[in-house]
């Protein structure tokens, strides 16, 4: 590899450097929300417990069982397990960087590389074990087997395994298969059959584990939400406006006659926001598996209208110099956010978990945002392994609220409510914590409101 070889891939591992310092700071700061879920759903895992037959698991098993390998290396390190989602923002942006450069360029791969990276959306996300963005890693990888590579049957494991991780990434997966079946149907053949068999391999093992019960929750579950479609309107237009230089990007594709190379990724990335806007309830996170393919669609727009461009040199400098200067402005006040928001950890944790152990032998329960956080802080186990507590397993009726709260009375259990949100807001958490608990304390959180400490 010559000077000139090396340049974009040192480029590229500069911007991965810098990626790396922004989002640092959310790396070694645990959090009240999902993630911490999915970290006590791992250390289960860890001790030989089962989704789906030993708790309520409400997604495909493979993201909790790579969690469940790295605790049980390191045990409750916030850090490494944190590692999981950082690794894998790094892997899809390198995959990123290859496709685009491998199909259109050098200049190409470092502007998708850059609206990757840079975007809020993708920043913010690196460090919080939702599952998806190991899911788009896994994703992006099938992408360069079969846009690049031309190998359809590791394309379609890939793929598989992206959708054993979380389920949204079969969108663009089936809409890629689709295409192919409509350019070359033997190669849809090799591409489909590898799929199927790594994704039904894994469907059927865990039907014969769990029977019923992995069915009900990775699959009926969703269906069984409910609708919110006033939030899901915020969300998508929250989204927009955080990601806007990505979405703006990716948009100019429409002013581009050659749109050959890009099809199949305009194809999938146009599905995928499509299907986001019929589901009954979405976060901003679902985003996430679209962003490769913002990142590759985008890159490939700008570059090839700036060539197009008929001023002279200086003109064009101008040009580029105006726009570094707009995506570093975008920039800067994405990252001066999460310096000051969004990394800034959980003031009252330390608080709250010397509270806790003060109490030697407690269970917990409540409030799935922070009780699995509060369990892990401080070796107290949840009871009944109820550890996703958020209101649509109850409402779906998957997981009985009512008999849950029966079997912990009495039993000294501490139950930890917040007051803006959660389990606490169910009629039948109300009743309970008024009748059958005594409040024992009550701590405020500047951003997340109050925590309550009830002992039932």
């Amino acid at each position: 590899m010559n000077s000139k070889n090396k340049l974009p891939y040192l480029l590229a591992a500069i911007f991965m450097i810098l990626f790396l310092f922004i989002v640092s700071r959310g790396l070694a700061v645990a959090q009240p929300g999902d993630e911490n879920v999915y970290y006590y759903m791992a250390k289960l895992v860890s001790e030989g417990k089962v989704p789906y037959k030993d708790f309520f698991y409400a997604h495909p098993p493979l993201h909790t069982y790579i969690l469940a390998i790295v605790y049980k290396i390191f045990g409750f390190n916030i850090v490494a397990l944190k590692m999981v989602p950082l690794a894998s923002s790094l892997v899809t942006s390198f995959f990123v960087f290859k496709i685009a450069k491998e199909k259109f360029g050098n200049y190409e791969a470092l502007a998708a590389l850059a609206l990757f990276l840079f975007s809020y959306t993708v920043m913010f996300n690196s460090v919080f074990s939702f599952g998806i963005m190991t899911a788009t890693m896994f994703l992006t990888i099938g992408f360069y087997f079969l846009t690049i590579k031309n190998n359809y049957l590791i394309a379609g494991i890939f793929f598989a395994i992206a959708g054993m991780t979380r389920l949204l990434a079969l969108i663009p997966a089936a809409i890629a298969v689709l295409f192919i079946l409509f350019s070359n149907r033997r190669n849809f053949v090799k591409l489909s059959s590898s799929f199927f068999i790594v994704f039904m391999l894994v469907n059927i093992s865990f039907i014969l584990i769990a029977g019923s019960n992995y069915t009900d929750s990775v699959y009926k579950y969703h269906f069984l939400k409910t609708v919110s479609a006033e939030n899901n309107l915020k969300e998508y237009s929250d989204i927009i406006k955080l990601n806007w230089v990505p979405f703006l990007s990716a948009s100019l594709i429409i002013f581009i006659k050659e749109k050959r190379n890009m099809e199949i990724f305009a194809a999938c990335a146009f599905s995928y926001l499509l299907f986001l806007i019929f589901l009954k309830k979405i976060f901003g996170f679902y985003f996430i598996a679209v962003f490769p393919l913002l990142a590759i669609i985008g890159g490939y727009s700008i570059i090839t209208l700036f060539r197009k461009l008929t001023f002279n040199k200086k003109i064009k400098t101008g040009i580029s110099i105006l726009l570094a200067l707009i995506f570093i402005w975008s920039l800067a006040s994405d990252i001066l956010f999460l310096q000051r928001i969004g990394f800034t950890g959980f003031d009252r944790g330390k608080d709250l978990s010397d509270f806790i152990n003060s109490d030697k032998n407690t269970l917990l329960f409540g409030d799935d945002s922070i009780a699995p956080l509060l369990a892990l802080m401080t070796g107290k186990p949840i009871a009944l392994d109820i550890v996703d507590t958020n209101d649509q397993v109850f409402t779906s009726g998957l997981v009985n609220l009512k008999s849950a709260l029966n079997r912990i009375k009495g039993k000294g259990v501490l139950f930890v409510a917040r007051n803006r949100q959660g389990i606490s807001q169910f009629p039948e958490a109300i009743e309970f914590l008024n009748k059958d608990c005594q409040l024992l304390s009550q701590f405020h959180d500047r951003i997340e409101g109050d925590y309550l400490i009830y002992r039932c």
